[in-house]
């Protein structure tokens, strides 16, 4: 029956957990943290499939690969990685696994050495340019082209489709994707609508460099204050967006962690209510716990894995918001 069972789970993972079905690089409309919690839990359920007898090679390519994206996720939004916080293992094993992957895929294995050793590229040279793919969401006669230079920054490149084949990368550089995704489409937008005000895209440019701090930080408990004080934060960095994009992101960072505060009220058995009059000397009502745990909500369905989805819902029910003078539990959904 354990053989029966583990054959079942490698055939569904290796069917719905490969990494092009879980990570939209070039779409910044995609939550990070949902495409980041899929590789990350794939990557761990996979490793533990691998680990148990009879594990076939398939599955082992499959870990291979989950781990090389998973490098690539967190280099791809500038998010903080350290393989035993994040994937659970020493670095060299981590390591091990993506070596082995790039050892089979050519392109990986050039993205990944521009990232680390460039031995494939002149060493440090902004000029020289890996091109990383096309944005498969800008219309118009105008192509954007995506690429990673030799101080491993992230560039783009405008081209007018029929033209020839040289690439004129634009000078811009940022050490995260969606940055220079953000600058492309504006530029995208100036050079088909004839019109020089970048408007929302300015906006959207500024809020997500106030956003990324947040991204950077992603896998990483702050301990230094309250988590209560960080939603307040992000609450009014949200209320000042401008932009669609802006309020998307910062939207979603709310989300996160309004997601932590109520795990960490269930961790310690008390009402949402509870931690957060612990963390701030702001008045705190029952309407502020109820937004948060709806917040919570709305992480656990748009923010990570599906496959989570069920159990995080569980834990979310078990949480009451708060109290009433009387002593009873109230909540309201």
């Amino acid at each position: 029956m354990m053989r029966e069972t583990h054959c079942t789970r490698a055939a569904w993972h290796l069917t719905h957990s490969r990494p092009e079905m879980l990570v939209d690089y070039f779409n910044p409309w995609t939550p990070m943290s949902r495409q980041v919690s899929m590789l990350t839990h794939r990557f761990s359920v996979v490793a533990a499939l691998c680990e148990q007898v009879g594990a076939d090679d398939e599955l082992v390519v499959l870990r291979n690969a989950l781990a090389f994206h998973l490098l690539r996720a967190a280099t791809w939004w500038r998010i903080d990685f350290a393989a035993p916080r994040v994937a659970g293992m020493p670095t060299t094993r981590f390591m091990a696994h993506i070596h082995a992957h790039i050892d089979r895929v050519a392109e990986d294995e050039s993205l990944f050495d521009v990232l680390t050793w460039q031995h494939h590229m002149r060493r440090g040279d902004m000029s020289h340019v890996m091109v990383l793919g096309t944005d498969p969401l800008c219309r118009g006669g105008t192509s954007i082209l995506y690429g990673l230079d030799g101080q491993r920054r992230f560039r783009f490149a405008l081209r007018e489709d029929g033209a020839g084949r040289g690439v004129a990368w634009d000078a811009t550089a940022h050490g995260d994707f969606v940055s220079t995704c953000l600058d492309a489409r504006a530029r995208h937008s100036m050079v088909e609508t004839r019109n020089e005000a970048l408007g929302e895209w300015e906006d959207a440019r500024i809020e997500h460099a106030r956003a990324a701090k947040y991204h950077m930080l992603h896998f990483r408990q702050d301990t230094s204050r309250p988590v209560i004080d960080r939603y307040i934060e992000v609450l009014g960095e949200m209320t000042r967006c401008r932009s669609r994009f802006g309020r998307f992101e910062f939207g979603n960072i709310l989300n996160h962690i309004a997601f932590l505060l109520v795990r960490a009220a269930h961790e310690r058995q008390v009402s949402v209510a509870s931690v957060l009059r612990e963390g701030t000397a702001q008045p705190i009502n029952l309407r502020v716990a109820n937004s948060i745990k709806k917040r919570a909500r709305a992480y656990v369905a748009h923010g990570v894995d599906p496959l989570l989805q069920d159990g995080l819902d569980t834990m979310l029910d078990s949480v009451v918001s708060g109290y009433s003078l009387s002593g009873q539990v109230q909540e309201s959904e």
